[in-house]
């Protein structure tokens, strides 16, 4: 379906006051809306932060940033539905009619919101002892002995942002939009991430409490992405299946045209 399409049947649903059209999703898409469902639910937990704080969440901080990246989701899925003259919230109407990419800005900035926060928040250890939630002073002429382990908190929110634009590009995909194979390709780093902390995590059970939050979390983000990996394969599958067809019926056309020729 063509731009100029998506803007005809967005307008006439609008004026009708009714939901435009969805198209029945294929096995692929359907896959990777499924995969960022799982994914969303094992990044809304602490997954990475709970297992390198051992346990020692600045929740204020964490709270405030995990509010922000589901508020930037929601604006980009309002947004993709708006965007289709589907049923959305005045705001993301005004922004789509001042722009179609107002929604995807506004989240964005929403999410560089928490990425400053999540930077700025510390948790501090000088090798393996707690020393705050401030950096440590130090004695006049001593070096710094302390680090600070929440920055992997950028990651973390980075992907449940990933699982929640995922899911709205997915309900766009189904009002009309194209479908883009960048998504389901960047859930490489969460497989890769979740399998590595569940090992993580798990040898860390019955250290702190949140380890086993940690594990849960793991696994959800680790199993989002792999099954995004098997969405690929999906596609590339049907890719080829649908250039065999064409390539079949190429052949059988020009030999149908070889015996007409010879008739």
């Amino acid at each position: 379906m063509t731009d100029a399409n998506d803007a005809k049947s967005s307008s006439r649903a609008s004026k009708s006051g009714g939901e435009p059209p969805k198209r029945e999703l294929e096995q692929a898409p359907l896959l990777l809306r499924k995969a960022s469902v799982i994914l969303m639910c094992g990044a809304a937990l602490p997954w990475m932060t709970s297992i390198m704080t051992e346990g020692h969440m600045p929740w204020l901080s964490w709270f405030s940033c995990w509010a922000l990246t589901f508020l930037a989701g929601w604006v980009l899925l309002d947004g993709a539905k708006a965007r289709f003259g589907a049923k959305a919230s005045g705001l993301s109407k005004a922004l789509v009619k001042a722009t179609p990419l107002g929604p995807a800005v506004l989240a964005v900035a929403l999410f560089i919101t928490v990425v400053v926060i999540s930077l700025s928040t510390g948790v501090y250890f000088s090798g393996d002892e707690f020393k705050g939630f401030t950096a440590p002073e130090l004695g006049v002429g001593e070096k710094t002995a302390f680090e600070n382990v929440y920055t992997p908190a950028a990651l973390e929110f980075a992907t449940l942002f990933l699982a929640l634009a995922t899911f709205a590009h997915i309900t766009a995909y189904e009002y009309g939009a194209k479908f883009s194979p960048l998504f389901p390709l960047m859930f490489l780093g969460p497989a890769v991430a979740g399998v590595l902390k569940v090992l993580e995590a798990a040898s860390k059970l019955g250290d702190f409490g949140l380890a086993f939050v940690g594990v849960l979390g793991a696994v959800g983000v680790a199993s989002g992405g792999i099954m995004a990996m098997y969405t690929m394969y999906v596609s590339l599958k049907v890719a080829k299946e649908e250039g065999d067809r064409k390539r079949d019926a190429a052949r059988e056309r020009k030999r149908a045209e070889r015996e007409a020729r010879k008739g």
